[in-house]
């Protein structure tokens, strides 16, 4: 890491998304913004103006402009990035759940979610993503995933390059997942930050989608030592905000060198980039 390099202060905004109604959620995120210039990245949850509407995909998908112009706006007028996914028309005919990182010039850099629910059928639906993208922000390296993306450790792999350095700093995670499996969604939070040494951020909405299914929330920020630095409360909209301390992370990494211990395996039917975070290209 940059030896002058500065905290970074990470906001989450957790809310109830309003079933296909961009600009219910427009307005109820605006209620919960932080002031202009108080943060460095703010993240929204997954699908975060339509919410999952599986059934609505592709009509969802076609009015996507929409909400990417949304983050864009935002983006400017905080003076921070925004990330948040969007569901976005893919070339194969499908629709990709594709996350939007924003940079206040409207730089923009995105990453498809990889793995697809198939429990809820999103297969049939969505196309996969292929690229393990890691965008550097204010002297952070940091990764982008999408919801389901979090069960998977060999994708969210945090490897070394050939100088020791590793492939990213802090894991940015946007999601829509269910009260039903919230232990799993915290446990994987704390477990991703620990293995990998790294700050992270998860992002979850609240309330019950159109299908009826009830989300808690429970939106956090992690330390790397797996430790809860700032927490949402569950089942309620707002806003909760961490600082990422550079100084800190280095001295964990320097004092328990793990990363330097693991395997330099290959899983057999995966793509390389499958096994380690790959640099990004803006979109």
């Amino acid at each position: 890491m940059p030896a002058n390099l500065s905290p970074l202060r990470v906001a989450l905004l957790q809310y109830d998304i309003a079933w296909c109604d961009p600009e219910a959620n427009f307005s109820r995120i605006r209620s919960l913004l932080p002031a202009p210039g108080s943060v460095d990245v703010l993240l929204l949850p997954e699908a975060f103006a339509t919410g999952f509407a599986t059934p609505q995909a592709r009509e969802v998908a076609a009015r996507s402009a929409q909400a990417v112009d949304f983050l864009t706006s935002l983006a400017s007028e905080l003076k921070c990035a925004v990330g948040a996914s969007v569901f976005v028309p893919h070339e194969s005919g499908k629709v990709a759940n594709r996350f939007f990182w924003i940079e206040p010039d409207g730089t923009t850099t995105t990453a498809d979610k990889r793995h697809l629910f198939a429990v809820a059928g999103e297969h049939r639906d969505f196309e996969r993503g292929t690229e393990a993208v890691v965008v550097t922000w204010r002297g952070w390296r940091l990764r982008l995933a999408v919801c389901f993306d979090l069960r998977f450790p060999v994708w969210l792999r945090n490897t070394l390059d050939a100088g020791g350095t590793p492939a990213y700093d802090g894991l940015l995670v946007v999601a829509n997942w269910p009260e039903a499996r919230e232990n799993a969604w915290t446990t994987l939070l704390a477990a991703r930050a620990m293995e990998n040494q790294c700050y992270v951020a998860g992002v979850n909405r609240v309330g019950a989608d159109g299908f009826g299914v009830d989300h808690s929330g429970a939106s956090r920020i992690i330390g790397p030592w797996g430790d809860v630095l700032a927490s949402a409360e569950v089942h309620t909209s707002g806003l909760v905000t961490a600082e990422w301390d550079p100084i800190h992370l280095a001295a964990v990494r320097k004092r328990f060198p793990f990363l330097a211990d693991q395997d330099p395996f290959v899983v057999l039917g995966m793509p390389p980039e499958a096994t380690g975070a790959l640099p990004s290209n803006p979109q």
